[in-house]
């Protein structure tokens, strides 16, 4: 009787240690690629610098666009920033100070949030971004910055580079 007791209690730690496996969080990699199971979705990237931007500029004139460089079939860096519809862009206007968040209250000023987001989307992922509804994120700390024109755009840029 012991020995079946034992019997099923190895079988049921077997059964536990499988489920929790199974379980588990999907990983994801900056390409695209979603691990964590037997369903992996790659999506390979044509090496380059690709563009987007929208088509028109906003009420305080500014216009958000994105360039994102693939390199080794894997997105290697994205940049982020707003044209000036008058002289420069957001982030020049913001490392100069004409463009002040800070100023505002802020913790940082825009230059230093968009690279924030600019990092984390390398690094991790833009499918690993959660937006609420009103375009920011609490996904990126120290970024405040509505970010979700720049989400649309990537996505759009990138899917200039797939294969």
């Amino acid at each position: 009787m012991k020995i079946y007791k034992k019997a099923i209690c190895i079988g049921l730690a077997g059964v536990m240690v499988l489920a929790l496996t199974a379980c588990g969080k999907k990983n994801s990699d900056n390409n695209g690629t979603m691990s964590g199971g037997s369903n992996t979705v790659a999506v390979m990237y044509k090496d380059g610098e690709y563009k987007a931007s929208e088509s028109k500029f906003d009420d305080q004139g500014y216009k958000p666009m994105v360039k994102v460089v693939v390199k080794d079939g894997k997105l290697y860096s994205v940049d982020c920033d707003d044209e000036y519809q008058d002289d420069g862009t957001k982030k020049a206007h913001s490392e100069s100070g004409k463009y002040n968040m800070k100023a505002g209250g802020a913790q940082y000023d825009w230059h230093e949030e968009i690279a924030l987001f600019e990092r984390y989307v390398v690094e991790n992922g833009l499918e690993n971004i959660q937006l609420d509804g009103n375009g920011k994120t609490d996904t990126i700390t120290g970024c405040t910055i509505a970010v979700d024109h720049y989400v649309k755009l990537i996505k759009e840029a990138l899917k200039k580079a797939e294969k």
